[in-house]
């Protein structure tokens, strides 16, 4: 590869060529704003390219081409190239979205002047050297990257931006170099990086070479997570082709712009292939968001802040921040009635993960998808704030049916779940896509040293025809696997019902904590009653030998902690169950934070390979063993000695213990 570097003083900042439709892509030759640096018409060469009517879509459009809406003077078109009434996101310059999302004199640029000295000699119809020139002209920048270190939002980041203008933002041999050195200098100085794309395919005026820089891209992306660096990527309209399938994919949080085409091939072939036989509505940022490959969808006008929130909370300051050790009163639970457990866990009243996450956090960015093909419900993950750290939240959401709820009075009123036994049909438990958008937010956790929460509420797996296709017995093994080796601190709360493999499948944690109120169980009772019984109406009596309840998950040793309610229920004070749910929360993590990464997941694996073995039904056993065998050794002293309450010595007063010292040495073993 050979790059050029030399100072251009006779550029000037230009304006972007490409104005992005709804339904294809209008292409128009803009008056470059310094008109004398922007006269190609002394190049024979150009003689033979279309001449579009001069139009300055950053100044001169007076019209929304959308709804043929007026601009004001100073109005958000003008800022942001947003129309203030249907919303369109026009195409804006790279140099323009740097200014438009960083803080004011915060942008430094890098590598500013690496220049491409046409590798092919590429000249089929035009020379490659004289459409650079041109669009370094016209443009102002040496190619289509721009990219640097700056601040958004207080929070310090490098940031590349690639201008749509310059060639269809292809990725050439400089844009490959350009990224590749940004990257590397974030991994160098822990800057977590940013990158806004929009992109047309291939420059295919530097052949393969160009092709190489993909891979190029992801290594040095991949140096990035390996040391701990995020990367978050921002999609215009349109992103396609190499950049697409390289490093903005590679990125850990992924955001798109509304109505944006965001595909691997361009729009226009991807037309020409299907023939019509697609609607190409469907291959928008907004559908992609509902199939789990984008994280969020950003209005430009909030993108700043949005982009803000995120850099905080991954940055390493915020991660390291483990805070001073709290310590609060462990409560002990009653022996409840399991039926009366089981209905309370199932109210359709009973807060959900939802509810619990809005009270408990603050500043949640709800993440979304699974990157592979849906965007599951039943979970939800993001990142928020515990107090003055950034922790990583998945919760499990049960789906509420619309027919069917239940009443803890009212036993003739089922539930889902008591209807149906348990999960069934893609209906009421964690499926496929699930377990794999909580797995994504464990890696995430994992990567930039995020703590862990989790929050169970969920009849158990999602069963059907179409999860087994999907690979739920491996996504469940999977997920178990990876969560007994997670090197972050990890809690789990069981705030409800808690069923099936996927309740424990999310409950291996470092501290599992459970609801008073709540259930743990590996069946739901009905169906047990069915299985078991042959009689659905037993449930109750099945319930109590399940041992279901917290006060019997504690006593087995299956869960550390039980975490108490509002009298009556969270279902009669959801906001004070939350405040006593964040103290716990924030005292358990807080003890956490002072162990190593590495011991966690050590004592993690240890504690669930010996679960079961040494619990504290195990140990109430051992006790009573102990004291029936010391019993049994006083009763036959005292018969040898045919004197059970006397204070004489054994053996007949030669200064050795006596019986009654050897029953008050006992008593106090």
């Amino acid at each position: 590869m050979r790059l050029q570097c030399g100072l251009r003083n006779d550029l000037k900042y230009g304006r972007c060529s490409v104005e992005c439709l709804l339904i294809g892509f209008v292409e128009m030759t803009i008056t470059p704003l310094f008109p004398q640096y922007g006269d190609d018409s002394g190049s024979d060469e150009e003689s033979d390219i279309t001449a579009y009517p001069p139009i300055d879509i950053e100044d001169s459009l007076p019209r929304c081409l959308m709804c043929d809406a007026e601009f004001e003077e100073g109005s958000l078109f003008h800022r942001l190239r947003v129309c203030p009434y249907c919303r369109h996101h026009y195409n804006f310059s790279a140099r323009s979205r740097i200014r438009a999302l960083t803080d004011s004199g915060t942008f430094e640029e890098v590598h500013r002047w690496i220049e491409s000295i046409d590798p092919l000699v590429f000249s089929p119809r035009i020379s490659y050297r004289v459409r650079l020139l041109k669009d370094q002209n016209r443009t102002g920048l040496m190619d289509a990257a721009v990219g640097g270190t700056a601040e958004i939002g207080g929070a310090r980041c490098a940031i590349i931006a690639i201008d749509f203008g310059f060639l269809g933002g292809s990725m050439g041999l400089v844009v490959g170099e350009k990224v590749a050195r940004i990257f590397e200098l974030a991994a160098r100085h822990k800057l977590p990086v940013v990158v806004i794309a929009t992109s047309g395919g291939a420059r295919i005026q530097e052949g393969v070479l160009s092709l190489t820089q993909m891979a190029k891209t992801i290594a040095t992306a991949r140096s990035l997570r390996d040391r701990g660096v995020p990367l978050i990527s921002v999609l215009g309209n349109p992103s396609s082709g190499q950049i697409l399938a390289s490093f903005a994919s590679a990125a850990d949080i992924k955001i798109g712009e509304p109505d944006a085409y965001i595909g691997f091939a361009p729009l226009g072939m991807l037309q020409k292939i299907e023939d019509g036989r697609e609607s190409f509505d469907g291959f928008r940022a907004e559908m992609l968001l509902r199939k789990g490959h984008l994280d969020m969808v950003v209005d430009r006008e909030d993108l700043r802040n949005e982009l803000s929130m995120v850099l905080k909370m991954l940055s390493i300051d915020e991660r390291l921040s483990s805070g001073s050790v709290s310590h609060d009163a462990v409560f002990v639970p009653s022996r409840l009635d399991a039926w009366r457990s089981v209905q309370n866990a199932r109210r359709s009243d009973r807060p959900s993960a939802r509810v619990y996450i809005r009270e408990t956090f603050r500043e949640f960015v709800e993440l979304h998808g699974d990157r592979v093909s849906d965007d599951d419900e039943s979970v939800v993950i993001g990142m928020a704030y515990l107090g003055s750290q950034p922790v990583m939240v998945v919760g499990q959401e049960r789906v509420v049916t619309d027919d069917l709820s239940v009443d803890a009075d009212d036993s003739s009123v089922a539930s889902f779940t008591e209807v149906y036994g348990n999960a069934s049909f893609d209906r009421g438990g964690v499926g496929v896509s699930g377990f794999r958008k909580a797995r994504r937010a464990a890696h995430l956790a994992a990567d930039f040293c995020m703590p862990l929460i989790v929050l169970i509420d969920t009849p158990g797996s999602a069963l059907g025809i179409e999860q087994e296709l999907g690979g739920l017995p491996g996504e469940i093994s999977e997920m178990m696997d990876l969560m007994l080796r997670l090197e972050t601190p990890v809690i789990s709360v069981l705030i409800g019902e808690g069923g099936g493999e996927a309740a424990l499948a999310f409950g291996i944690a470092d501290r599992l904590l459970m609801f008073e109120h709540s259930i743990y169980t590996p069946i739901s009772p009905e169906s047990g009653a069915e299985t078991e019984l042959r009689d659905r109406a037993r449930a109750p009596e099945l319930a109590r030998s399940l041992r279901l309840t917290s006060y019997d998950a504690l006593m087995l040793g299956v869960v550390d902690r039980v975490i108490p309610e509002p009298p009556g229920g969270a279902h009669i004070d959801p906001s004070e169950a939350s405040r006593t749910l964040r103290r716990v929360l924030v005292s358990e993590l807080s003890r956490l934070n002072r162990r190593h990464r590495r011991t966690l997941a050590r004592h993690r694996r240890k504690k669930f390979r010996n679960m079961g073995e040494y619990g504290p039904e195990f140990r109430a056993t051992v006790r009573r063993e102990v004291k029936s065998i010391r019993a049994s050794i006083r009763a036959g002293v005292r018969r040898v000695f045919q004197s059970p309450f006397s204070s004489e010595s054994i053996d007949g007063g030669d200064g050795t213990d006596s019986v009654a010292d050897l029953d008050s040495d006992a008593e106090k073993d």
